[in-house]
């Protein structure tokens, strides 16, 4: 009797870790496995055409020629400044801007707060391939809209290929990017104007407090927290970020719009260099990781606090 009194305890104590045991073994196999054959890979020569076992270790060969590289600097470049900070900083003013004129009373008044909030969330709804395809006949030189609204306003002579000229190839591609994106920030954003208090805003009216000071001293402080939280995500998903540059520009022209997601996949699939590919993979992913950790502890920072 003693026994199964015992055993029945032990029993109840293994039953999460066997309800936990699929997805553990999930995460391992869509996750860890291709991780650590990364990693490996970043240490072979092998071609898509080639078996695993055909590898060649070749060691730290392919980081030193990453490093080397002289576009290595340029992509680097591109993908931190054109890709990450210029959409970043862009998408959470323009989004910032839009949250407040949603969240302001004109829209109440008018009965137009339900579709303004519908409409901006359009571009979200839209897939990326549909989006960048739609910009590109924008865009297009001959018979897009943009080049034919300018010169019917006598701005421009004649129509510009402006995603295959290094005058305007970033700026083009960087309008795809935010226009795509920009909803999930203005979601975000809105969400973080109504918790503040409008018994805050309500003081600052008796205290006589205009408009700018109460967007100072209310408005910014109490959306910091979520800022913080919105910049470090767009970030994240934005420096990975393969389809926007390689579907408008393939890079181009020539390598003006080259980041390291699309020379890592122009290593891998059009090199057939999968070592070099791999080596790309886990500097990227040493970077985020970076990120990931900032994020990490500026959201357990601010639970702390709330805690």
């Amino acid at each position: 009797m003693a026994s199964r009194k015992t055993d029945a305890p032990r029993s109840a104590n293994r039953l999460p870790y066997a309800l936990t045991l699929p997805a553990l073994i999930v995460i391992g196999v869509l996750f860890l496995f291709p991780g650590i054959y990364n990693v490996v890979l970043a240490f072979q020569k092998l071609t898509p055409y080639d078996l695993p076992s055909d590898a060649k270790w070749v060691g730290f060969h392919n980081f030193v020629k990453l490093f080397q590289d002289p576009e290595t600097g340029s992509a680097t470049f591109n993908t931190v400044v054109w890709l990450t900070v210029v959409t970043v900083v862009a998408r959470l003013a323009i989004g910032l801007g839009l949250a407040l004129l949603l969240q302001s009373p004109v829209l109440e008044r008018w009965r137009m707060r339900g579709l303004s909030r519908t409409l901006v969330l359009v571009p979200w709804m839209v897939p990326p391939v549909v989006a960048v395809a739609c910009w590109k006949w924008i865009f297009d030189a001959d018979t897009g809209v943009l080049n034919q609204f300018l010169v019917a306003l006598h701005i421009l002579p004649h129509g510009e290929a402006f995603l295959a000229q290094t005058s305007t190839a970033w700026w083009a591609v960087a309008t795809i990017i935010i226009w795509r994106e920009l909803p999930f920030v203005i979601v975000v954003l809105m969400a973080g104007l109504q918790s503040i208090p409008k018994e805050r805003y309500e003081a600052a009216a008796l205290d006589s407090a205009g408009r700018f000071q109460s967007f100072r001293y209310i408005t910014l402080p109490g959306l910091r927290p979520v800022m913080v939280i919105v910049v470090l995500m767009t970030v994240i998903q934005t420096f990975n970020n393969f389809v926007y540059v390689w579907l408008s520009t393939a890079g181009g022209p020539g390598t003006y719009t080259q980041v390291l997601a699309t020379r890592l996949y122009s290593a891998a699939f059009v090199s057939n260099h999968l070592g070099e590919g791999a080596a790309i993979g886990i500097v990227m992913t040493l970077v985020m990781a970076l990120f990931a950790m900032v994020y990490l502890r500026m959201t357990g920072e601010r639970e702390g606090r709330s805690a």
